[in-house]
């Protein structure tokens, strides 16, 4: 996620997160608690999900929950080269299952932090090659039936860890609540795969793997942004 986005989304957010709660005079507060458990629907960064939270403590500011989103992403991107086209397709799919628990520090304020663990059954990034025409490697024109096919992959941990920060509520107050969030996966660090035919064989590019390797080091995070409308169960 672009770094000036995050900053530009921090300073909006704070300010706002940091109002006292007005939605409801000090009687209400005091006469109204939220729901002990509730439903959501998630939409955000990482797809769409589902998620079921419960109240953990008597003054409702410790809440779990658990729940799973889904992405997918499979469409065909031409990037020209030279005189050609690179096909290529991919196959992205973010599936996480998670279960955390969110902490409201403040009793009359809505703001919350979180923390918790997640798997995902997907954790790759692949991607297909294929040429098309006349193609140009660094400076190099290749014919299309020399070209070859390649075949990517990048793969991370299956076990995630995460954390964030966000306003709103798990379980509402009222029958229907809203939610923002903002937190980090941390996914390791992905490992290379790279299978290929034709101008490839020729090089050795099964030697600069393990450099590609360490140069994507750093992209050991997904950031995530989540906005919840949560349903109110079993309300007394």
């Amino acid at each position: 996620m672009n770094k000036k986005f995050i900053a530009f989304l921090l300073c909006g957010l704070i300010p706002i997160l940091s109002l006292p709660l007005s939605a409801q005079t000090p009687s209400d507060s005091s006469r109204l608690k939220p729901a002990p458990y509730a439903i959501g629907l998630q939409l955000g960064s990482t797809g769409i999900g589902l998620q079921a939270a419960r109240v953990l403590s008597k003054d409702a500011r410790w809440v779990g929950r658990v729940g799973v989103s889904y992405f997918s992403y499979d469409q065909v991107l031409r990037v020209k080269a030279g005189e050609g086209k690179l096909n290529i397709t991919p196959d992205l799919v973010v599936g996480i299952a998670l279960a955390s628990v969110k902490w409201h520090p403040f009793k009359r304020n809505q703001l919350f932090v979180t923390g918790g663990a997640g798997y995902t059954w997907r954790p790759d990034l692949r991607a297909n090659v294929i040429p098309e025409g006349n193609v140009k490697f660094g400076g190099l024109q290749i014919a299309e039936e020399n070209a070859g096919v390649i075949n990517a992959s990048l793969r991370w941990n299956s076990v995630l860890g995460y954390a964030g920060f966000g306003y709103g509520r798990s379980t509402p107050i009222r029958r229907l609540g809203f939610a923002v969030e903002l937190g980090c996966y941390y996914i390791g660090s992905p490992k290379v795969d790279l299978q290929y035919t034709g101008f490839l064989e020729t090089t050795t590019i099964d030697e600069q793997l393990p450099v590609i390797q360490n140069n994507l080091r750093g992209y050991r995070f997904l950031p995530s942004l989540q906005f919840l409308v949560s349903y109110g169960l079993f309300r007394k």
